[in-house]
């Protein structure tokens, strides 16, 4: 019998597989624990799945955006445009370089980014928020792309075109203990990515004698990291492909039942990372989420706190940073289901159940 508390069971990391505990044997037995065959094989990989003709494997997402705003040129001062809602980690390495933070406001039906109108030359860096691609111009800005791995944008995957940041930690559909990359369509940026994540060493000399020219980390990541995700890239389109079908079976109830729900752009096939709902209306938001807890339906807040409001990113300025749409999906919607049970491991019986409560509790609302 299908039960809403089986939802609260740990899925996710799924259990390795035989193929998986091989293949971080064989990493470990190399004894070439950091740039080896599987960070290569991951690259080459992520070429493959995404379509853009170059990749860079990094030790996460947070490191590649780091990277990649380096790479774009970001120094103190420099005017970055990002949404006002999202996850703080988009914005960590942002924070260390000390640049201008100019945060715009995001659009209310889908919670990525409105046009921020940047100055020729500004850098915008934006989420496709729980995989709903963003609808800007891709090749205009750096996209954090750590929840749209395998989403589809007019029949292309998402980060065919533009420069991405992909993550491949726990909570994701390819997860591992850390682990990151970049993609992108700039081979000159591929090359500087490259140099970046080795200390700053130019390419060529032993690392112990290279030249450091660039303000570079130590940003590689772990072998053993990388022969996991090599092992799932494989298996992503299936993954996806669930994904993509429990999360459109969602959000078909929640237009239904009247509550807030991401509205993908026209020609987006979204690898549904999480399932945002709420009600635009703080009473009726408390009400929803004291309903499921009573029902005993999974959920969790993400992104609870708009971005201008946490205190490490300067500028802290609430009056320079209108973004009333941002502070209203943050306070008012939520997700559902749990990071360790996300929807893409309901069965289809179990997303029937989740779809029949949501119609039941909304009649009350």
């Amino acid at each position: 019998m299908t039960d809403l508390a089986a939802l609260r069971e740990r899925r996710w990391p799924p259990p390795l597989t035989a193929a998986a505990h091989n293949a971080v044997g064989v990493a470990l037995a190399s004894r070439s624990w950091t740039d080896g065959r599987a960070t290569r094989a991951v690259e080459d990989r992520m070429c493959e799945v995404t379509g853009a003709p170059h990749a860079v494997a990094f030790q996460s997402c947070t490191a590649a955006i780091h990277a990649a705003l380096l790479a774009h040129g970001a120094h103190r001062g420099t005017p970055l445009h990002t949404p006002a809602f999202g996850f703080a980690g988009t914005l960590t390495g942002a924070s260390h370089i000390d640049v201008d933070l100019l945060y715009h406001d995001v659009d209310p039906d889908s919670g990525n980014s409105v046009d921020p109108m940047q100055a020729p030359g500004q850098l915008v860096l934006t989420p496709d928020l729980h995989g709903v691609p963003h609808t800007l111009r891709r090749e205009d800005v750096i996209t954090d792309a750590c929840q749209s791995l395998g989403t589809l944008l007019n029949g292309r995957h998402v980060g065919a075109v533009g420069t991405h940041c992909w993550s491949f930690s726990s909570a994701k559909l390819v997860s591992a203990p850390d682990g990151g990359a970049v993609t992108t369509d700039n081979g000159n940026l591929a090359e500087e990515l490259r140099q970046l994540r080795d200390y700053g060493a130019e390419p060529g000399e032993a690392r112990a004698n290279a030249l450091i020219t660039r303000p570079g980390h130590n940003w590689r990541p772990s072998e053993l990291s990388m022969a996991l995700v090599l092992e799932q890239l494989y298996t992503l389109p299936k993954l996806a492909a669930r994904a993509r079908e429990t999360g459109d079976r969602v959000q078909e109830t929640l237009r239904d039942c009247g509550l807030w729900h991401q509205q993908p752009p026209p020609g987006a096939a979204p690898a549904w990372h999480k399932l945002r709902t709420g009600k635009l209306a703080p009473a009726r938001s408390g009400f929803l989420r004291l309903t499921l807890t009573t029902v005993g339906m999974p959920w969790h807040d993400w992104g609870r706190t708009p971005l201008p409001a946490h205190p490490v990113f300067p500028p802290h300025r609430p009056d320079r940073h209108s973004a009333p749409q941002a502070v209203r999906l943050a306070a008012e919607t939520f997700c559902l289901g749990t990071e360790t049970c996300p929807p893409w491991t309901w069965t289809t019986d179990e997303t029937d159940l989740v779809c029949a409560t949501l119609e039941m509790i909304t009649e009350r609302l």
